[in-house]
């Protein structure tokens, strides 16, 4: 069973990084999804520094998202 977390994570990491790359705004909440799939798998095995790198992926895709929302609001507000 947890074979099936990492690899739909590696499959929602795999879509979330094409998304952003066709700039859409979509991909960072894929990749927010994928990354929480990365912190239960990493807990599941016990891995310390998988649950670190979850978390501070959580943290810059969290940031990412933001960042091209605000950006976003910014350019619908000058139109």
């Amino acid at each position: 069973m947890i074979e099936i977390v990492g690899f739909l994570a590696f499959a929602l990491n795999v879509f979330g990084n094409l998304l952003l790359a066709w700039k859409r705004i979509e991909g960072w909440i894929v990749r927010i999804a994928s990354i929480v799939l990365w912190g239960i798998y990493a807990y599941q095995i016990w891995s310390p520094s998988m649950i670190a790198n979850a978390m501070t992926f959580f943290c810059i895709n969290l940031y990412g998202w933001r960042k091209w929302a605000d950006e976003a609001s910014r350019k619908t507000d000058r139109s």
